[in-house]
């Protein structure tokens, strides 16, 4: 039996720069993983079983797809149960669909035995969608491309996180369309990476100055609820707040878990929330 926890992630900064030729859009983002996730557990079987708890379904499976192109990469015949202890909420922005298959795709290589590396990995993540090559590495980095370019940083941030999901999801394609980007790419934010990030550990003031998310005005114009709960999260203490990726959830910033667990209780049971902080592989 093998076991893996699979983080959700939030999106410090999230900069589109612009519709690419071949459809997608180009973006620069700081990603960071979070003790917030779902759990995989993995067990050999004669067929290929998945069983979300609770019970949840997917127009596309993520998991299952994970699973079948392992198996079509490497010719295994071996099947598996894999159990998914969900926690992520679905459509939130947190990535809890691309964690899941990544952490699929290194618990199967572990169980079959099938010897993969990292890089090969990585390539196959690319093909199940853009944050999966993220997952796959578990530690923060600076994103690029339509997320397949990942550049892993030696980030460890002390603050801690209250996420707030407001009830309902948003499709990434919806909102990638509603931006309504012209074709052509800008240059990115002139950001010293190496100073920031470095700063960033001990500066807290910082991620209001530099960082933002370029989708929070069309959500807002969607979805004015969003604004009320960034704001919100400002007025009760959050360093900063925002959006984090293409949306539905909201999230902010706090310099201690005593400041992020009074500042849930403003929504009391209204709305689901957690309180987490930056995931690290020396974590359990």
């Amino acid at each position: 039996m093998e076991r893996l926890f699979a983080p959700a992630k939030l999106n410090l900064g999230l900069w589109i720069l612009g519709r690419r030729p071949d459809g997608y859009h180009e973006l620069l983002s700081l990603m960071i993983p979070l003790t917030l996730g779902d759990e995989l557990v993995a067990e050999p079987s004669a067929q290929l079983q998945i069983e979300y708890r609770p019970a949840h379904h997917f127009d596309r499976d993520l998991v299952w797809e994970a699973a079948q192109r392992l198996r079509a990469e490497t010719k295994v015949r071996q099947g598996a149960k894999i159990l998914v202890h969900k926690r992520i909420p679905v459509g939130a922005g947190l990535g809890g669909g691309s964690s899941d298959a990544a952490a699929t795709l290194h618990l199967l290589n572990r169980l079959w035995h099938t010897g993969l590396s990292l890089e090969r990995l990585i390539v196959l993540g690319r093909e199940l969608g853009s944050d999966v090559p993220f997952f796959l590495l578990r530690r923060a980095a600076l994103v690029r491309g339509r997320g397949e370019r990942v550049e892993p940083l030696a980030l460890r941030l002390p603050y801690w996180f209250l996420i707030l999901y407001p009830g309902f999801a948003i499709a990434t394609a919806w909102a990638y369309k509603q931006l309504g980007c012209p074709p052509g790419i800008r240059e990115e934010p002139a950001i010293p990476w190496h100073e920031l990030l470095w700063r960033l550990e001990r500066d807290p003031a910082l991620l209001e100055r530099v960082f933002r998310n370029e989708f929070e005005p069309m959500l807002f114009r969607h979805y004015p609820q969003l604004r009320t709960l960034r704001d919100e999260l400002r007025r009760v203490g959050a360093l900063y707040a925002a959006v984090t990726g293409s949306g539905s959830a909201v999230f902010g910033v706090f310099d201690s878990e005593h400041a992020a667990q009074r500042a849930a209780r403003r929504w009391g049971g209204t709305l689901q929330s957690f309180v987490c902080q930056m995931f690290t592989e020396t974590q359990p």
